[in-house]
């Protein structure tokens, strides 16, 4: 079976880098990146990408014998069967045991390259110095493949994924405005809303959602608990949903009873720090103007932003680029990111608005519609 051509069109910029770099192909031991390359969404594998032709290989295990026929039916499959190997710790005397990944690679694609690129960042140093010496130290080439900044692109069913996952985020979002009152616990509110996620079709949280009561929003990445909603509290929410692996990524303020001055205060300086920022991000634009013009608002007004304003999102939750100050690298069209301002005021409480957009050469293009006006947040 040939490979499917959105899959086809993934593999050629990364078999461009290896030619040029003179490699006969690259083994990939990231996930993310193997379903992003051959559709496989199993753990504990590895695939191979060769440089000059249209074919991959998945090295996996039992476990997933029926899988990947089912999710990479084009790729060609090396199981890790249990069979005859050198014990290397025994002078090389045979044993019966389930070959390593490298051992794999060793044994069954050893006619397929003479130099073959391995990236050391997604191995830990012992590993990948194993991988050489069961591959062959002067077969591997320690190179950076360069899927990182690819993946930060979209192609046209990568984003139909995300604006579905948006899509589902939103209405369980608006089902939970419904649905939370005074003596529900974070924990109970966290879960209503990933409930409403998975009953909307959403494989399940895109991450840990944040849910957090009054002063527990300071924490940038609190972690719902059993604090009680009140009457007059405000609740940060920070959640996204996972549709056929693409995380979505939005946060919103709650605010029940009678509003509190200084969050609606820094509610309105998150807005404008967010619009600050959107109206910085076109094709061309280093990701450090886009930073400044968000951090600035913020701090005019007197406040400090203690995390990015803002990073790409895709197969990973955080994926390149990550806005912040790097003037040399700059933003692409095909991009999705996040703007995300927060202000923290500790025992006071905090605020932070998240929406997700794509660049798109007239600029950054919104792909939430969920109201963030400060009418939208009250409740009650």
């Amino acid at each position: 079976m040939k490979t499917p051509p959105h899959l086809l069109a993934r593999v050629k910029p990364l078999q461009a880098r290896l030619k040029k770099a003179g490699l006969d192909g690259m083994i990939i031991t990231n996930a993310v990146d193997i379903r992003y390359l051959t559709g496989f969404i199993g753990e504990d594998s590895w695939a191979y990408i060769p440089a000059t032709f249209d074919a991959a290989w998945v090295i996996s295990d039992g476990r997933f014998r029926t899988h990947i026929p089912q999710e990479a039916p084009h790729a060609r499959v090396i199981m890790r069967d249990v069979r005859e190997m050198k014990d290397l710790k025994n002078k090389g005397q045979k044993t019966k045991r389930r070959p390593t990944m490298g051992e794999a690679v060793a044994a069954d694609l050893f006619e397929q390259f003479e130099k073959v690129g391995l990236n050391p960042a997604h191995l830990s140093h012992a590993n990948f110095e194993r991988a050489r010496k069961e591959i062959g130290k002067s077969k591997v080439v320690p190179f950076d493949d360069g899927l990182l900044p690819q993946r930060g692109t979209k192609d046209a069913l990568e984003l139909k994924s995300l604006k579905k996952a948006i899509a589902i985020q939103q209405r369980a979002f608006l089902d939970l405005k419904a649905f939370v009152k005074p003596g529900m616990t974070e924990l109970e509110v966290c879960a209503y809303l990933e409930y409403r996620m998975k009953c909307l079709g959403a494989e399940g949280p895109a991450f840990g959602t944040i849910v957090a009561v009054d002063g527990h929003a300071s924490h940038n990445h609190a972690i719902p608990g059993k604090l009680k909603v009140k009457k007059d509290s405000s609740i940060l929410i920070d959640w996204g949903a996972k549709v056929d692996g693409y995380k979505s990524d939005m946060t919103r303020v709650l605010n029940l009873g009678k509003p509190k001055p200084h969050i609606r205060r820094i509610y309105g300086i998150c807005l404008e720090s967010m619009a600050a920022c959107q109206a910085a991000i076109r094709p061309g634009a280093p990701l450090a103007d886009a930073a400044k013009a968000g951090r600035d608002v913020i701090e005019k007004a007197g406040h400090t932003l203690d995390h990015g304003i803002g990073h790409g999102i895709g197969l990973d939750i955080h994926e390149y680029p990550g806005i912040g100050d790097q003037k040399d690298v700059v933003f692409k069209e095909g991009q999705v990111v996040t703007i995300e301002p927060g202000i923290y005021l500790g025992d006071l409480g905090g605020v932070r608005i998240e929406n997700d957009y794509l660049v798109t050469k007239n600029g950054a293009k919104n792909l939430c519609d969920l109201p963030m006006d400060w009418e939208s947040s009250l409740i009650g």
